[in-house]
């Protein structure tokens, strides 16, 4: 399979960004060959784009987004095989990945809330905890720390 990309890529695009991060950076000239393009190792920049798009630009969030891809491949695809004296078990792969994924993910959330990007809002509860406030036209419920149904 043809990954065509730019080559050699430009680390200040969010393609070759993606590309040094994630680790994608190798290539060869494509066959036949074509001028400012090569075959890079796993993805295709319209892949990159597609990615990166999935993940409304973020980088970080791009490339979660694509070890989730690989995970939910690694899932498909996994086995355990034993013999007499041989073990393969790729079962773990799966969740490696996964957890892979969730780091990229952290760095993004991390990187939205330096920049400002989380939610101005936030939910908290106006009532203390041990409280014997019921919400508007909910069921009244028993109430433990008075003993006896009550109104709020």
């Amino acid at each position: 399979m043809v990954n065509r990309g730019l080559a050699p890529f430009d680390p200040t695009s969010a393609v070759g960004q993606f590309r040094v991060l994630y680790g994608d950076v190798n290539y060869v000239p494509l066959d036949p060959a074509e001028a400012g393009y090569g075959n890079y190792t796993e993805l295709s920049d319209l892949e990159i784009e597609g990615f990166l798009a999935s993940a409304s630009g973020s980088t970080y969030r791009a490339i979660g987004n694509y070890y989730a891809a690989l995970a939910g491949n690694a899932a498909k695809a996994s086995s355990s095989i034993k013999d007499y004296d041989l073990t393969v078990d790729t079962t773990k792969r799966a969740t490696d990945l996964l957890n892979l994924a969730k780091y990229w993910w952290g760095l993004a959330d991390d990187e939205d809330t330096t920049a400002g990007g989380s939610d101005i809002f936030e939910v908290f509860s106006m009532v203390g905890e041990g409280s014997c406030c019921t919400p508007e036209a909910a069921p009244y419920s028993y109430c433990g720390c008075r003993g006896r149904n009550v109104l709020f």
